[in-house]
């Protein structure tokens, strides 16, 4: 949970809650925010394939997985392209 509490800030629109996070699911919509790159913020929508795209990460799998869950792997991917710094 730290990179959804420092470095992202992963608002569900609907999916059922549960430990760790909100499970997701196609059709589902997502805001993201980076407060160390607020140019990056954005929404999105998880497509039928359960992926939704992000700049500079590519395709993100997220369907099935928490919010949390993905507000990590986005956040690792973008530290490892040194767009943003390590927390």
């Amino acid at each position: 949970m730290r990179g959804l509490a420092f470095a992202f800030g992963l608002i569900v629109l609907s999916a059922p809650a549960v430990a760790g996070g909100r499970v997701l699911a196609p059709m589902d919509g997502i805001s993201i925010r980076i407060p160390s790159a607020p140019d990056l913020d954005a929404r999105v929508q998880i497509a039928p394939d359960g992926t939704f795209a992000f700049p500079y990460v590519g395709r993100v799998r997220a369907a099935g997985l928490t919010e949390d869950a993905v507000a990590a792997l986005v956040e690792r991917r973008l530290v490892e392209r040194k767009i943003i710094a390590a927390p």
